[in-house]
């Protein structure tokens, strides 16, 4: 499988110039419109209607400042629920942090981008995409396969994992153990815990079919001899 590639976000002059003046003209927009609500609330205040107009845009300006004190404040709140949900543990490293290592990958300086992982995973050990990055260049070409195992399981140990890593992560072991490995065992071994683990979603119960037909197939074979 190919390395994830996770190119950095990089912002020239024209496109600083740009993002401001995007905000400027949102802000300015916003403004105009609040300007009749600074009208109202000056009327509510008791100004006279004359003083009403010129009133206006001082108590316009602290209406649309709170509004996007309040739109930036969920923003916020929203990026920093979403990082939970996928690192319960609290620990997550940069956006970034893989950026070097896959850039050996592509350069096919496997050795270095090996080394440059565990760096990585020992000052972060429950990332949880830093392991999965990891996982699949493993589990790739100039890879340890044996190694991809261990990640595997290292991150449905997580505290806290989300299911749906923890079911991305069995998928991963049973394409490991189907495949480059060629361990049927402990493809059954796979099968079973997705089974039990989620037997009310499609990926268990075609887990259990698999390992129902499976188990059928292995009890012919032995009859058959």
């Amino acid at each position: 499988m190919p390395p994830i590639k996770i190119e950095p976000l990089t912002l020239t002059p024209d496109k600083y110039r740009h993002v401001f003046k995007t905000r400027a003209t949102v802000f300015a927009l916003t403004y105009l419109c609040f300007l009749p609500f600074g009208h109202l609330l000056g009327r509510l205040l008791g100004y006279s209607a004359e003083k009403g107009w010129l009133i206006m845009p001082v108590l316009a300006l602290p209406m649309v400042l709170a509004l996007f004190a309040a739109i930036f404040a969920a923003q916020w709140m929203a990026a920093e629920a979403f990082q939970a949900f996928l690192n319960p543990s609290g620990s997550r490293a940069p956006a970034v942090i893989t950026s070097r290592a896959e850039s050996l990958v592509a350069r096919g300086q496997y050795d270095e981008a090996a080394a440059e992982f565990v760096a990585l995973r020992t000052k972060y050990p429950r990332d949880i995409p830093l392991l999965r990055v990891e996982a699949e260049f493993h589990a790739g070409v100039g890879g340890n396969p044996q190694l991809a195992v261990q990640l595997l399981n290292q991150l449905r140990r997580v505290p806290n994992v989300p299911k749906a890593v923890e079911r991305y992560a069995t998928h991963r072991l049973l394409d490991l153990y189907l495949g480059v490995l060629a361990d049927p065992g402990r493809a059954m071994v796979e099968l079973r815990r997705m089974a039990d683990r989620f037997p009310d979603r499609p990926d268990g119960q075609g887990a259990l079919a698999e390992l129902r037909r499976r188990r059928d197939h292995l009890a012919q074979d032995q009859t058959q001899t």
